[in-house]
């Protein structure tokens, strides 16, 4: 069959397939508007003289796929609808950084897209709008918390921008008025696959901290997520490569982080949007398949949606300090470790206040913000709360739940003061002496029945898990009586027996001699025996 190449003089696109080859011609425009699309079934050239611009506004973005190769230059023109901070990505190959954070006015900007002077309004900070840094940074996770951002400088600064955005890579944007950021540049085809992270970690870092910025590299739609088909998502492509107490997608609204996985309503990344994802090991890749690219026209780019699932969000705050955490229900999620559900909470600096949950199942001792469960137990799940409060504060917990039965109502039980609490409709005060750092003291139940601290079910709160290779932690005991403590080797040889009173969290340091492999932990209390495995490294 003969191809056909049409050539292209000057056209406004609302809503085009093309399905053979597309050329634009010297001196030609294509336009391609928001909710719009253009599809390539072959090849697109873009003359030297021609022009092809895709555009967004403040709800929807054009978009367009090509199939084929591309050859020539395109611009795309991404909407961002406040001047907070923003992860964006290019999705074209070849713009460059310099060029693209000094387009800062009209007139003095020599960077142009169509025979237009580009406008980025690019914030620069140090001496008012004439300062060193530009609002264009990067996420380099080999650095100390609290230092990870690292912002291009002007010429003759301390990190002068040069080269160009690497396409799939994220960068932290702001702009200093509502506006549009222009990308101009080569059509990326082909999957495109980056590696992360990108730069040298340090010992300390490479076992804490691998989160990197990644971005949706194309001028079109991904998936970011489908939770009813969990092939044919970025997410679940990926989800191997990614730490699997962290497997999800995090995104940043403006103001806080937002988790994308598959507890989340099918989710798309719009042309321009970056992410972190934080691997399970140095130097992973991160994939975009070129086939996932839809054009997603039907609906805006929404990345935050209204949950409908069963969801119970759990709040704490203190003075002007607020704090929450959310359990979500699921036909198909356990009381353990759901990879691509369950979400770990993402820590830079070391969290001052914060409320997080330990698994219900299993926990290692390991935060989490997000964390699934099954939409069949509601009477038996009692949820360990993490809980990081300053000595001497009032903390307040309430409770909003959407979708949940009816007759559940929501329990707080503090094994301190040995109390349980209806948080339902009506908040809770709770005045702490000592500070909190983790769990122990504070449990979720949600029933149907009048709980009261008589309930047999209140040893269900008992945790056991490996700190480090020299420390075991005990929550979740009543502050009554003692307990034994007895590890022995996979042989069955005891080799630590250790007698304590009982605490709401208690530590126990392992025999320096173990060598590695798996050991059982045997505790007894008065009224329980709890064994649990664990791993010497």
């Amino acid at each position: 069959m003969k191809k056909i190449i049409f050539s292209i003089f000057t056209v406004f696109m609302s809503y085009v397939s093309w399905s053979q080859s597309l050329n634009v011609a010297s001196g030609g425009s294509v336009y391609i508007s928001p909710k719009s699309f253009m599809h390539v079934e072959e090849d697109l050239g873009v003359d030297a003289q021609g022009a092809l611009t895709v555009q967004s506004d403040a709800t929807d973005s054009g978009s367009v796929i090509v199939n084929g190769t591309a050859t020539g230059d395109i611009s795309y023109v991404r909407h961002i609808n406040s001047t907070n901070w923003h992860f964006v990505s290019a999705p074209v190959i070849g713009q460059s950084i310099a060029d693209f954070a000094a387009s800062k006015d009209v007139g003095s900007s020599t960077y142009t897209v169509d025979g237009v002077a580009v406008v980025n309004d690019v914030t620069r900070s140090g001496t008012g709008e004439t300062g060193d840094n530009y609002g264009v940074s990067i996420y380099e996770n080999a650095n100390n918390a609290g230092t990870r951002w690292e912002y291009y400088t002007i010429p003759g600064g301390s990190n002068p921008a040069s080269g160009n955005f690497e396409n799939g890579k994220g960068y932290s944007m702001k702009r200093s008025s509502v506006g549009t950021y222009s990308f101009q540049g080569t059509m990326p085809t082909g999957d495109v696959t980056i590696t992360i992270p990108a730069n040298a970690i340090t010992p300390e870092v490479s076992t804490n901290h691998l989160w990197s910025v990644v971005g949706n590299p194309y001028p079109s739609f991904l998936p970011a997520n489908d939770p009813d088909n969990q092939t044919t998502s970025i997410l679940d492509l990926n989800i191997d490569n990614l730490d699997p107490n962290n497997a999800y997608l995090q995104v940043w609204n403006g103001t806080s982080y937002q988790i994308i996985n598959n507890a989340s309503p099918l989710t798309y990344l719009a042309p321009g949007q970056g992410f972190m994802v934080d691997p399970k090991g140095n130097n992973i890749t991160f994939t975009f398949p070129e086939n996932l690219q839809v054009p997603q026209v039907s609906t805006p780019a929404t990345f935050y949606k209204t949950a409908v699932t069963p969801t119970l969000v759990v709040r704490m705050s203190s003075d002007k300090k607020t704090a929450h955490t959310t359990l979500k229900y699921f036909s198909k999620t356990t009381t353990g470790l759901d990879i691509g559900w369950d979400a770990g909470a993402y820590v830079d600096v070391a969290p001052t206040f914060a409320l997080d949950t330990h698994l219900v199942s299993d926990s290692k001792g390991v935060n989490f913000t997000l964390q699934c469960l099954p939409n069949t137990n509601y009477e038996t799940s009692i949820v360990p709360l993490s809980v990081v409060a300053a000595a001497k504060e009032t903390l307040t917990f309430s409770s909003e739940a959407a979708g949940l039965p009816e007759n559940i109502k929501i329990y707080l039980e503090d094994k301190i003061e040995n109390t349980i609490t209806d948080i339902t409709t009506t908040a809770h005060q709770v005045n702490i002496n000592t500070a909190l750092n983790g769990i122990g003291r504070f449990y979720i139940h949600t029933t149907s029945n009048v709980l009261s601290v008589e309930e047999p079910n209140m040893a269900n709160t008992l945790s056991i898990y490996k700190t480090s290779n020299a420390n075991v932690r005990i929550t979740g005991l009543q502050q009554k009586g003692t307990a034994t403590a007895k590890i022995y080797s996979i042989t069955g040889k005891e080799v630590l027996s250790h007698t304590f009173s009982m605490q709401t969290v208690y530590d126990i340091a392992l025999p320096t001699n173990l060598s590695t492999g798996v050991y059982v932990i045997q505790l007894n209390t008065n009224n329980s025996k709890q064994s649990k495995k664990i791993v010497i490294e």
